[in-house]
């Protein structure tokens, strides 16, 4: 049963037909987290043939023999190193498990398999960021500047696998995934961050958050995931933004947790820099969706 924090953009349909899949072999990497996790259980559901990579993926001899078992018709490459603090404290790791395994990953695809299609989860985070009083909207075609190393990784992977891709031809999707949450997320992420904060603030207390006019395009991950599948049935190739096409300030996230929570507090901070804002151009995801 779905269990949605946000509404689901009226343009995203539930995905449903799982019959393109039928008696095709999926494949997939980083199946332990919310993404990887929604997708295999749903498969999994639907009788698909699912086969998921637990290993490292930057073990090149453990990775090729998996691949070298396993005939995909359809691959999700999901896994990676995400929490902006587990970044910074190792980003040597960081660099060699978003980049160098996803290298590695590309590699067995276009070696080991008959032109499976492939999906790749990136991010908003490889986008400059905008500043919250323009609200302009990030198209795919937008300047690439990460603020964060997480970003610069996961923009790196991008440019490692795209030229090797459509070298080999082979069918592609790129998700630039914007901010997303779950009912199994964990801090260090904002929402559960942001309950945590709300539960612990006593009824009619006061609540101050930090930057609360920073501006994030956030949508469930049930609804990611269903943006996915819709990709997959269509055989979407090229690169495209996963979101919601709508900025919600930061204070008005935490706003509406206290009220699905019933919590009556009041809300309140202050801007320790310039508030800025990830948003995303739609047009691309609305046109294939709705085709």
């Amino acid at each position: 049963m779905r269990e949605q924090i946000f509404e689901q953009p009226a343009f995203i349909p539930v995905f449903e037909d799982y019959r393109f899949l039928m008696d095709k072999h999926v494949g997939i990497t980083g199946h332990e987290g919310v993404l990887g996790r929604i997708l295999s259980e749903r498969l999994k559901e639907q009788g698909i043939k699912i086969s998921s990579y637990g290993g490292d993926i930057t073990d090149v001899a453990s990775l090729h023999g998996w691949f070298e078992n396993h005939r995909f018709d359809y691959f999700f490459h999901f896994a990676a190193i995400v929490p902006i603090a587990d970044v910074q404290r190792n980003p040597l790791r960081a660099y060699e498990v978003n980049a160098i395994g996803t290298y590695y990953i590309c590699k067995e695809i276009i070696e080991t398999q008959n032109a499976c299609w492939f999906f790749m989860a990136s991010t908003s985070h490889i986008y400059k960021n905008q500043f919250s009083a323009n609200l302009e909207y990030l198209k795919e075609s937008s300047p690439k500047e990460p603020a964060t190393l997480y970003g610069k990784t996961k923009l790196l992977a991008e440019q490692i696998s795209v030229p090797l891709l459509e070298q080999y031809r082979i069918p592609y999707c790129i998700g630039r995934i914007f901010s997303f949450t779950s009912v199994m997320q964990k801090e260090p992420y904002l929402v559960p961050t942001l309950r945590r904060k709300i539960d612990a603030t006593p009824e009619n207390g006061i609540l101050s958050i930090v930057n609360p006019d920073c501006v994030r395009d956030i949508i469930d991950a049930e609804t990611v995931v269903d943006c996915i599948f819709h990709l997959a049935r269509k055989y979407f190739r090229g690169i495209i933004n996963i979101g919601s096409g709508e900025g919600k300030r930061i204070i008005d996230i935490a706003r509406h947790i206290a009220e699905s929570a019933n919590k009556n507090i009041q809300i309140q901070g202050v801007n320790e820099a310039t508030p800025d804002s990830l948003i995303a151009d739609t047009a691309l995801l609305k046109k294939v969706l709705l085709a």
